[in-house]
């Protein structure tokens, strides 16, 4: 019995070795290339009806909230991508103070919190509002909001990435 490896419980791995910074990095990029994506479509998608009008978000509060939580989610991102490869690269942290930690870790929960929201009010107001028959231009109007599945798919992406990104900010809290 001698003879078999043991395990030395007080061993501490160094950060080296762990793909943290790089799983931290992946999950911001994704986040932030998601979330463009779903700004990009939901910008562009529009519909020209039958008297000239177009239909596009800003005729839908809860599609104007998801961008609002969309463009959050995106200069959140950006803010934080440098540091991410900073972390990546040097293997420690840009600024380790405990007061940044807490700060980073509070506002990922917020922007997960406002993704999530945002997912969740563009997807029941596309599937509300596809119910509704209308009177006049029946087709258009459905398939405007049929497209509306798609930006709501990257948001839902994206707000896998932040939710990514948020368990791992946790990770560099400290117990005291």
């Amino acid at each position: 019995m001698s003879n078999l490896p043991q395990y030395n419980f007080d061993e501490k791995f160094s950060s080296s070795s762990n793909k943290l910074p790089l799983i931290t990095l992946g999950a911001r990029v994704i986040t932030l290339v998601c979330l463009l994506v779903s700004w990009a479509v939901l910008q562009t998608s529009a519909v020209t009806l039958k008297d000239g009008d177009k239909l596009n978000y800003d005729h839908y509060r809860s599609y104007s909230y998801t961008l609002f939580a969309v463009i959050a989610g995106v200069v959140y991102s950006i803010l934080h991508i440098p540091f991410a490869i900073y972390f990546l690269i040097t293997k420690k942290r840009l600024i380790s103070h405990k007061v940044f930690r807490v700060i980073e870790f509070y506002c990922d929960k917020i922007i997960l919190c406002l993704l999530a929201t945002g997912a969740a009010a563009m997807l029941g107001a596309t599937m509300d509002l596809l119910r509704i028959r209308y009177e006049n231009d029946n087709s258009k109007k459905h398939d405007f909001l049929n497209l509306m599945f798609i930006p709501a798919a990257f948001l839902l992406a994206g707000f896998v990435g932040s939710g990514i990104s948020s368990v791992l900010s946790s990770f560099s809290l400290h117990k005291e």
